[in-house]
């Protein structure tokens, strides 16, 4: 029996369809990644993140519940949760900052690589959070590859949103098979299994 559900949309435009997809980038979503490798490995190696992008945009990153000044020695294991976020106001911001100048202060709870890395080979799956300007500009480069992302959670996002999504759709697939609005409106989830890896191409 399959063990995931691929549902791969195409849409015409961004405009007034990818905030749809929103609650699912806020909440956490998971990717697969090559094993034991670094923030900033994912993001610009795997995920293709321009680097001029990833210096100047992602301003705060936490690693499983951590901050983070250096992504590119911050090590993501199986289960990781990695947390990205542009520039937040205030002293909280600042003192978040990855490498900011208050990042002295929060020195007791900066994550820290301490254990020997073993094992580089195969994939993990990695859960990642975005948010405030990080949520427009990251989301359509994850949705795009594909994002792991609960049963439940996908059928009430493309179940609410369906009315309005349906008139952005070009493509719509189950399983590499093209579905009408009318079969994925009549589509019982019921009978799947409990993950589903979404992607949408914009």
């Amino acid at each position: 029996m399959k063990d995931h559900t691929h549902i791969k949309l195409a849409l015409k435009s961004e405009k007034g369809s990818l905030s749809s997809f929103f609650p699912l980038l806020q909440k956490g979503f998971t990717v697969k990644t090559q094993a034991g490798c670094s923030i900033k490995n994912l993001l610009c190696e795997q995920f293709g993140v321009d680097a001029n992008y990833y210096e100047d945009r992602i301003q705060t990153i936490f690693l499983d519940g951590k901050p983070v000044d250096d992504a590119e020695t911050a090590i993501v294991k199986d289960g990781s949760a990695v947390a990205l976020s542009a520039a937040m106001p205030g002293l909280v911001g600042s003192t978040f900052r990855r490498g900011g100048a208050l990042a002295a202060f929060r020195n007791g709870i900066t994550y820290r690589e301490r254990d020997e890395i073993s094992g580089m080979d195969g994939a993990e799956m990695v859960t990642v959070k975005l948010f405030n300007l990080l949520v427009g500009e990251l989301g359509p480069v994850f949705l795009k590859e594909g994002i792991w992302v609960k049963k439940q959670d996908a059928e009430r996002v493309l179940k609410d949103l369906f009315d309005m999504l349906l008139s952005s759709v070009e493509l719509l697939e189950k399983d590499g098979r093209e579905m009408s609005s009318e079969q994925f409106a009549a589509w019982d989830w019921s009978e799947e299994p409990g993950d589903v890896l979404l992607s949408v191409m914009i």
